[in-house]
């Protein structure tokens, strides 16, 4: 649910909700419910909103996602017996039962075939939504040097894929291609539910742990990520904290963040995921995709000017500290419940014993083990304020070098575009894409 756009009724049962939820962790969970609730119910943090503006108390109380990668052999035709429609359909169905959010990529699908494919898979869809199967979100997405990508953008144009969103994702052949760049541009630009994903890595969360593939888009975060992992997405919005408090690193700033790890921490494991090996993912590697927004409101509500470096250096300053305490919190509660388990710390003590003996490595491996796999996501949206302001919207584009702070760049918010003119919302993705491809700021 979207903070701002809840009314308070909703919002306080939600928060109720949430905290009822997240206590069921805790072995002292009346010291902790009053904490949970009042964060919930001061809109700092909730669970991160639908690009499409739903709200309500009922839906996606706990924003689990994941994606599968859609396979079909090279000899399969898309007939109502296929093994992959059917996959499809009971993936669709078991995604609905447990209000799970998700991604379905088809960049495997071999391009001779894909027009077929996207007939029948588009129809499937028509059917699960008349049939009343649909899970809360879904996003389709696709490589943009796909030769089927034309076709997925046109299916998004028509409304034949109405209630679904698609997804692109956007590397440097398309950059490089001035024809493919402009058709991507221009149906992002028009249609709401069409985004861009730019593709780029960024480096794992600790150094004790290798980088991952990713083949598929997370449907509400909007970030490449490996198939068949669960994240969880929670959304914190700097623009309700005071700005002396973030400047100083300390009181509520600090409170905040301790109790907001924490509670995501909890709901990590109170997400019904749709399968056993979401599950398994979601305990092993407790993903966590932090979304800090409100920065262009931030700056807004305290005079700061956007085209100043000086408005620039300050919110990075504050979103460095903000980034520190989540994983000092993080780091806090490894010690207090063990690091993520997917790890294996125990492991990687083991192997440095024979050199520094026990007693450091269990030091060296306790101060780089985090609770989490991931932390901070940043998305380029999150510099512009969500309405129009009397600044024009080219110069909060001047604010972007602040998310290269992030663990994960991300592409959601993507509803603000539209205080963006068809060149502004270019220069958007343009400079968010070099910046994906500067020195890492880890």
């Amino acid at each position: 649910m979207d903070p701002p756009t809840a009314s308070v009724g909703e919002r306080a049962a939600l928060s109720r909700a949430l905290a009822d939820i997240a206590v069921r962790r805790e072995a002292q969970p009346e010291r902790w419910r009053g904490y949970f609730e009042r964060l919930l119910s001061g809109q700092t943090i909730g669970p991160l909103a639908f690009d499409d503006g739903r709200t309500g108390t009922d839906r996606h109380a706990i924003a689990g996602q994941c994606a599968f990668a859609l396979q079909a052999p090279g000899d399969e035709r898309p007939d109502r017996s296929s093994p992959t429609l059917r996959e499809f359909g009971e993936r669709v169905a078991r995604h609905k039962q447990q209000e799970a959010a998700l991604g379905v990529d088809l960049s495997a699908i071999s391009p001779r075939l894909f027009s077929a494919w996207l007939t029948a898979l588009t129809a499937e869809w028509q059917q699960i939504r008349k049939a009343g199967h649909a899970p809360p979100y879904i996003a389709l997405s696709l490589k943009s040097e796909h030769p089927g990508c034309s076709a997925l953008l046109e299916a998004m144009g028509s409304g034949r894929l109405a209630g679904a969103a698609a997804a692109v994702r956007v590397g440097p052949q398309s950059f490089d291609s001035p024809t493919r760049w402009a058709e991507l541009v221009d149906a992002s630009h028009k249609f709401d539910r069409t985004d861009l994903v730019l593709r780029g890595e960024k480096p794992p969360l600790t150094d004790l742990v290798g980088r991952e593939a990713a083949d598929t888009v997370m449907p509400l975060s909007l970030f490449e990520a490996p198939a068949d992992t669960a994240w969880l997405g929670m959304q914190f919005d700097l623009s309700t904290i005071p700005a002396e408090q973030i400047e100083r690193g300390v009181g509520h700033l600090r409170k905040m963040v301790r109790v907001g790890a924490r509670l995501a921490d909890n709901l990590i494991d109170s997400v019904s995921w749709p399968s056993g090996n979401l599950q398994a993912d979601a305990r092993a590697n407790r993903r966590l995709a932090a979304h800090v927004t409100g920065i262009g409101e931030l700056a807004l509500r305290h005079g700061m000017d956007p085209q100043k470096q000086s408005t620039v250096a300050t919110i990075e300053r504050w979103l460095r500290l903000f980034k520190r305490q989540l994983l000092r919190e993080s780091m806090r509660l490894a010690r207090e419940r063990g690091p993520y388990p997917a790890l294996d710390a125990e492991q990687l003590v083991q192997a440095l014993v024979p050199r520094y003996g026990a007693e450091r490595a269990q030091q060296i491996i306790a101060q780089r083990s985090p609770r989490h796999r991931q932390l901070l996501a940043l998305s380029p949206y999150c510099v512009l304020p969500r309405t129009a302001t009397p600044i024009p919207a080219r110069a909060w584009l001047n604010l972007l070098p602040v998310i290269r702070v992030a663990d994960n760049i991300t592409m959601h918010g993507s509803q603000v575009r539209q205080t963006l003119d068809r060149a502004d919302y270019e220069m958007l993705l343009r400079r968010t894409w070099a910046l994906l491809r500067s020195p890492s700021e880890h």
